[in-house]
C-alpha cells in the first residue's frame, strides 16, 4: 500500500537538475518495460551526427519533466487555499503525467510521429494513453496509487491525450480558480516539458542556450487564475529568457540544416519498411503490447531494414541530400507567412508544375528534390501560444508569445529550404529558378 505522502525511495543524479527524486508509488512505473524502453529512444533522434554530445534519451527528459512539473505545481497549489492532502493529490498528479508524457513515442521520437503515426490519425500522446490503459505493470501500479490519492490510470491517460483546457478531464475548482488552470503546467508556453527538453537539449548539444534560464523563479511568480496560469510581471524576463532560448534552439539543433537532411533521409527509410512490409507498422500500432517492441535499436539492427540504402546513408553518414536555397520568413511579413502553413507536398508540387517537361521526367518530389518546412510546435513563434501576465497594476493581460517585448523588431522566425539531392545537382539551377518563381518574393540565400 502506498502512503498518504510522497515516501522518497530513490534519487538519481542528474546533470541538469542535481538530483531528481523518485517515490515508491512511481518506482514500479519507472521500473517498467515500458517506462525502462524510453533508454531507447533517443531525445533528439539524429542530432548527434550534428552534435554528437546529444545522444540523451527519453527515459531521462521524462524523469526531468516530472521532476519540473512537481516544482511548479508545488508553487502553484501552496498559494490555494486547499487541504495539504489535496495539495499533495495535485503535486503527484502532475509528476504522473511528467513521467508518463513521452511514454508512447516510437523510434527516432518525432521523425517516426511524422510519417507513421500522424498518416493514420495518430499521435505519440494517443499511443501514450493506450499504453498507460493496458500496459500490466502499469495498471498493477495505479491500482495502489488510486487506493492512496485516487489518481487512476485512466485519468492520466486523458489528461495525455488532452490537447486544449476544454478537453482537459479536470473540471472541478482549484480554490478559487479551476482544475482546467493546470493544463498549462505541461502544456503551457513554459511547461515542465518545455523547460526540460530547453535545458537538457542545450547541454547536450553544447549550444548553452537554455544553460542560464532561471526557470524556478517562473514557477515561483506562476499562480492559478480561473481557467489559466498567470505569470507576475517581475518574472516576464525569464520568460523572455526560455522563448528566446527556444527561438535559437529551433533555428540552431531543432532545424539544423543537416539534422534535417538526416531526418528526411530517415523518414524515407520509415516509409520503405512500410511499403515493403519488412516491419508491419499496423501490427504495432494496433496493440499497445507489441507497440512496446518498438525502440531505435529495433529498427536499425532489423537484418533486412540495415539492407536498404537509407539505413546504410545513415549508419554510414552519408546523407545524400544538399540544402541549396533557404526562404527567411520575418514576423511582419504576412505574405510569406502564408507559406508556413502551405504542406510540403503543396510547395513541391508548385515547383513541379514551373518545371520543364524534361525536367520533370527525370525529377520526383520528395526524392531527386525536397522542400523542407518548421515543425510548428517547436518554434514558439509560428504555434500561437499565449501567456497571461500580471501587471505591476494588477491587471492581468492576454498576450501571444510573439507581442512580448524583446519581439517589437522584425524578427525571423522559420525558414523554408529547398534540399537537393547531390546526384542530380545538374539540375540544381533549374529547380532554383521554380522554387523562386513559387516563392514569388523574399530575400534568398544560397548555399550552393
Amino acid at each position: 500500500m502506498v502512503g498518504s505522502k510522497r515516501e522518497l525511495a530513490k534519487i538519481i543524479k542528474d546533470p541538469i537538475h542535481g538530483y531528481i527524486r523518485i517515490y515508491r508509488h512511481e518506482l514500479m512505473i519507472v521500473d517498467s518495460m515500458a517506462f525502462q524502453r524510453l533508454r531507447r529512444i533517443r531525445q533528439l533522434s539524429f542530432a548527434d551526427y550534428v552534435y554528437p554530445g546529444a545522444t540523451h534519451n527519453r527515459f531521462i527528459h521524462s524523469l526531468g519533466v516530472a521532476h519540473v512539473a512537481e516544482i511548479i505545481t508545488e508553487s502553484i497549489v501552496s498559494k490555494i487555499d486547499i487541504s495539504s492532502d489535496e495539495r499533495e493529490r495535485y503535486i503527484v498528479m502532475m509528476r504522473l503525467l511528467g513521467l508518463l508524457h513521452d511514454i508512447g513515442h516510437g523510434p527516432f521520437s518525432h521523425i517516426f510521429e511524422d510519417y507513421i503515426l500522424y498518416p493514420r490519425g495518430v499521435t505519440h500522446e494517443k499511443m501514450g494513453a493506450e499504453i498507460i490503459r493496458y500496459d500490466p505493470e502499469i495498471q498493477k501500479a495505479f491500482n495502489e496509487i488510486e487506493k492512496a490519492y485516487g489518481i487512476s490510470a485512466e485519468l492520466i491517460a486523458k489528461m495525455l491525450e488532452s490537447t486544449s483546457p476544454e478537453t482537459w478531464p479536470l473540471r472541478g475548482s482549484l480554490g478559487t480558480a479551476s482544475e482546467k488552470a493546470l493544463f498549462y503546467v505541461m502544456k503551457g508556453a513554459y511547461s515542465a516539458d518545455i523547460i526540460d527538453y530547453l535545458l537538457r537539449d542545450s547541454y547536450f548539444t553544447g549550444a548553452g542556450y537554455g544553460s542560464n534560464v532561471d526557470w524556478v523563479r517562473l514557477a515561483h511568480f506562476t499562480e492559478a487564475e480561473k481557467d489559466y496560469l498567470v505569470l507576475d510581471y517581475r518574472a516576464k524576463e525569464v520568460l523572455d529568457q526560455v522563448l528566446i532560448a527556444r527561438l535559437y534552439m529551433f533555428t540552431t539543433v531543432y532545424y539544423h540544416k543537416k539534422v534535417r537532411a538526416v531526418q528526411k533521409v530517415a523518414g524515407d527509410l520509415l516509409l520503405k519498411i512500410d511499403e515493403e512490409k519488412i516491419i508491419n507498422y499496423d501490427n504495432y500500432i494496433e496493440n499497445p503490447e507489441r507497440y512496446l517492441e518498438l525502440d531505435d535499436d529495433f529498427i536499425i539492427s532489423h537484418p533486412e531494414v540495415r539492407k536498404l540504402p537509407e539505413a546504410q546513408s545513415i549508419l554510414n553518414r552519408k546523407i545524400p541530400y544538399k540544402m541549396v536555397l533557404e526562404v527567411p520568413i520575418p514576423l511582419p511579413e504576412e505574405k510569406l507567412r502564408t507559406l508556413l502553413f502551405l504542406s510540403r507536398k503543396t510547395i513541391q508540387d508548385y515547383i513541379m508544375s514551373e518545371l520543364p517537361p524534361e525536367v520533370r521526367s527525370v525529377i520526383r518530389p520528395d526524392k531527386e528534390f525536397f522542400i523542407d518546412t518548421p515543425n510548428l510546435p517547436f518554434n514558439p513563434m509560428i504555434s500561437g501560444e499565449e501567456v497571461f501576465i500580471r501587471e505591476s497594476d494588477g491587471r492581468i493581460s492576454r498576450r501571444r508569445v510573439t507581442e512580448l517585448t524583446w519581439l517589437k523588431s522584425p524578427h525571423t522566425i522559420a525558414l523554408i529550404r529547398l534540399y537537393i539531392h547531390r546526384n542530380y545537382m545538374q539540375y540544381a539551377d533549374i529547380i532554383k529558378r521554380a522554387f523562386e518563381k513559387v516563392i514569388g518574393g523574399g530575400k534568398l540565400r544560397s548555399f550552393y
